[in-house]
């Protein structure tokens, strides 16, 4: 079930206004400092900007559903970020920025000097520290009533899906000031929030409380408990939960059609940095080259190599290169994938494809993407083999010719790439096949337009030297 037909869902454009507008006052009322893992957030409903909510008001019941809408505003805005630095980190895009910053993260140059790794870590914690102290005071409020309070279990959620997503991002990393966590032990704090997160919503569903929501977010939490399972190497435990998905489920994050830099009505970030031919002059009307008006006011991020010349349709782009924001940099721009909501398969009309628009929603979880995870768990067996030529043959490729177990992998892994293009989920994979499988996708060589820049060796990002300042424990 999409969650776009409710406006309870995270993915109906109302609440998501709605929640963008409130995000920054509730945030702040709730988070003292932008480090959310140091050990200075114990005051945490301190309120120091005059602007504020005042934090009397939060106290009260009433304004729960304020601290709601101030999580999902947080949990989407992480969502996109993390998926945007984790596709120029990792083989997606590559930049064509003149800034250095985002160049070094294109090259696996990252250090805890780097200020995209900070821009990368703040938004994750924010967001789980929001889920998590939104649900433990939502729990306070009803009493008797949490056990079926569907805001509960969408904000445990969006806790447990951070926690995951900050165990696949970084190194390591601490939570509520304490010491440096694996990601196997970040993986692990994350599991039990996605069961109490599911105990709460079927609960919600049986006695028919908002069960359109309460059905959604229980597949939500599905998809993550049998990622996190997957992420920890438990077979068993990843099929199980990804065996529950409802078939046709689908969980985006949507984004408003506002210009940047408008901080009430931000864009999908892809469009900003990509800024396709055919978004014309949506924005500023900037050419850039070939006779192209685009959206952006430059276009910074284009298409990796891995990804051009597929033929396929779940990775469409413009069909020649242009230039791009760095000087004499130029690449493919990348047109709508098929994970973001409003693809068009490309056509006569579309023959690369719809081009990326501002408003493009971001396919998050999926019945498609537990199909994949039990297709992984299974590890190459014939029952992998023919999900695998099930998605080729969906994406007009031929039959695959492996002839063994690994062989399966390998094709499955190729067939995850594509379906899965620039949705955030890439760097997660690429270090579960180097942890589990001890398989490493990562680009290496030269970097293109670098001047002979060789990549570095970096496969996480590292603890931000902002939290190791604030945060002792977080230095080992």
């Amino acid at each position: 079930m999409d969650n776009v037909a409710n406006p309870e869902f995270l993915g109906d454009r109302t609440m998501t206004n709605i929640s963008r507008r409130l995000r920054t006052a509730s945030a702040t009322a709730l988070v003292a400092t932008t480090l959310i893992g140091s050990a200075a957030c114990n005051d945490y409903l301190k309120v120091t900007n005059p602007s504020a909510v005042d934090v009397s008001k939060l106290s009260d019941s009433t304004d729960a559903n304020l601290l709601v809408n101030g999580a999902i505003g947080e949990f989407q805005g992480m969502i996109a970020n993390t998926a945007l630095y984790g596709g120029v980190f990792t083989d997606e895009s590559n930049s064509a920025h003149s800034n250095v910053s985002y160049n070094l993260l294109d090259q696996r140059n990252v250090t805890s000097n780097l200020d995209l790794v900070s821009l990368t870590y703040s938004p994750i914690q924010r967001a789980r520290f929001d889920g998590d102290t939104v649900a433990n005071r939502l729990m306070g409020y009803d009493g008797a009533a949490a056990a079926t309070d569907v805001r509960i279990a969408r904000t445990l959620t969006f806790a447990a899906y951070s926690t995951l997503i900050l165990g696949e991002t970084f190194c390591s990393a601490p939570i509520q000031g304490g010491a440096a966590l694996t990601p196997a032990q970040l993986f692990a704090a994350a599991q039990p929030k996605f069961d109490s997160a599911l105990v709460i919503a079927r609960a919600a569903s049986a006695a028919n409380l908002n069960k359109a929501a309460a059905d959604s977010i229980t597949n939500l939490a599905l998809v993550g408990a049998a990622r996190t399972a997957l992420d920890l190497g438990d077979n068993a435990k990843a099929i199980s939960y990804a065996s529950q998905v409802s078939p046709g489920f689908v969980f985006r994050v949507y984004f408003s059609e506002g210009i940047p830099p408008s901080p009430v009505l931000p864009v999908n970030p892809y469009w900003n940095g990509m800024g396709s031919p055919q978004a014309s002059t949506a924005a500023n009307g900037t050419s850039v080259s070939g006779g192209f008006s685009y959206a952006s006011a430059a276009l910074w991020v284009v298409v990796d190599s891995s990804f051009q010349n597929l033929n396929d349709p779940r990775v469409p782009t413009t069909p020649t290169q242009v230039k791009a924001m760095s000087a004499n940099y130029f690449g493919y721009v990348a047109n709508q994938p098929k994970s973001f909501g409003g693809y068009t398969a490309p056509d006569a009309t579309h023959p690369g494809g719809q081009a990326m628009t501002p408003g493009a929603s971001i396919r998050i979880a999926s019945y498609l993407e537990a199909q994949y995870i039990i297709a992984e768990a299974n590890a190459g067996n014939a029952t992998t083999l023919a999900f695998v030529n099930a998605q080729r043959a969906a994406n007009n490729q031929p039959v695959s010719t492996a002839s063994s177990s690994t062989e399966v992998m390998a094709d499955l892994r190729d067939q995850r790439r594509r379906e899965f293009y620039l949705d955030g989920h890439r760097l997660g994979d690429l270090r579960r096949y180097i942890a589990l499988y001890s398989v490493d996708q990562f680009p290496t060589g030269i970097v293109r337009n670098s001047g002979g820049t060789a990549y570095g060796t970096a496969v996480c990002f590292p603890i931000p030297i902002s939290e190791i300042n604030a945060n002792p424990n977080a230095a080992g």
